[in-house]
């Protein structure tokens, strides 16, 4: 039903973008295929577009938002494109020639208007749209591989050109959620350009990354959904963490294997109809360049014993605990936060 994930010979397309829901592995996953296609002599920039990237982590490394090469692996760039600090980069160049010019009142009325989410994510896209459209750039590499933010994040970022395109040949006044500011028009083009690289499959493939459980196959096909109604046809499923074998003496082993292949079954059927393939379930975390190398080879590293720890030494609370605290407290605001994946929600 899978096949085994092998870049060299399955990517096609010298965009790649990596998306799904939280925790599912799209950070790692990329950097891997990155280092892979990188190790084939090909030369690779890896871009993450996610407010709470942690591509440094992976690749043990300080990045910005100018390509660097990576240590140890030639042929390697990456880069951050933040979109908090793209968002102040944008609010500067647009507020700045209005200060002293225009009363204060007016001034403090556009700050405010850029403000939002809403600026976050059009600045992030535009370094995004500008680094698509910067020919100079993309000649200089292979392969782009887009690390993106959670699927809806991703979502809002991919559909911004068409509905950005739309609202210009409409708008006469240049006022969107931007807030009313001018100087749109002259980016039509750039939004075009990135439509036409995004929806042509000759240029662009989506990786779908899933775990396979449930709600992440349900995540990854409402995404593959949407964004093939804006186009966006050329894509693929990558299940990520796929156990091939278990011991069936470890009763844990056993349960989680068949959690996974009960998910599988239930997957839904829009999935099953595209080019699927796996990523196996590691023993060994996928931070620096060692690992990445190591994930899509038909061996495993050997895992290491881990001696069991006494948790009652620990002095840590159960979760029952809490929330009886929460409840004889009075507590009426409760934040949950946490990396994606961690199980926030839950």
């Amino acid at each position: 039903m899978f096949q085994p994930f092998q870049p060299e010979k399955i990517v096609q397309t010298p965009f790649l973008f990596f998306t799904g829901k939280g925790g599912v592995g799209k950070t790692s996953t990329a950097c891997a295929v990155a280092v892979s296609l990188a190790d084939k002599g090909n030369k690779v920039l890896i871009v993450s577009t996610d407010p709470a990237s942690n591509l440094q982590d992976v690749f043990e490394v300080e990045l910005t938002n100018e390509p660097i090469e990576i240590p140890n692996v030639r042929n390697l760039y990456a880069c951050n494109l933040d979109p908090e600090e793209a968002a102040k980069t944008y609010r500067d160049k647009v507020v700045g020639p209005y200060r002293g010019k225009l009363p204060d009142s007016v001034v403090s009325t556009m700050e405010e208007q850029l403000s939002g989410a809403c600026t976050v994510e059009i600045a992030a896209f535009d370094e995004f749209t500008n680094l698509l459209a910067n020919e100079e750039m993309v000649n200089q590499f292979d392969y782009i591989l887009f690390d993106t933010a959670p699927t809806g994040h991703t979502l809002r970022l991919l559909q911004l050109p068409t509905a950005w395109t739309g609202f210009l040949e409409e708008s006469t006044h240049g006022a969107s959620c931007l807030g009313p500011l001018s100087g749109l028009d002259e980016k039509k083009g750039l939004y075009a350009k990135t439509v036409e690289a995004l929806s042509n499959p000759e240029q662009t493939t989506l990786m779908l990354v899933a775990r396979p459980d449930v709600s992440s196959l349900e995540e990854a096909n409402r995404a593959s959904k949407e964004l093939k109604e804006i186009g966006i046809s050329n894509q693929n499923l990558l299940v990520n963490g796929l156990m091939k074998q278990h011991v069936k003496e470890d009763k844990i082993s056993t349960a989680f294997y068949n959690r996974q292949q009960e998910a599988l079954k239930r997957m839904p059927k829009e999935l099953k109809q595209m080019v699927m393939y796996s990523v196996p379930y590691v023993s060994y975390p996928l931070t620096g360049i060692s690992p990445l190398r190591h994930l899509f080879k038909s061996y495993t590293l050997p895992a290491t014993e881990i001696k069991d720890v006494d948790l009652s030494q620990q002095n840590l609370s159960v979760f029952k605990n809490v929330v009886e605290d929460f409840s004889s407290n009075g507590t009426k605001v409760i934040f949950t936060m946490g990396k994606g994946g961690v199980g926030k929600t839950t």
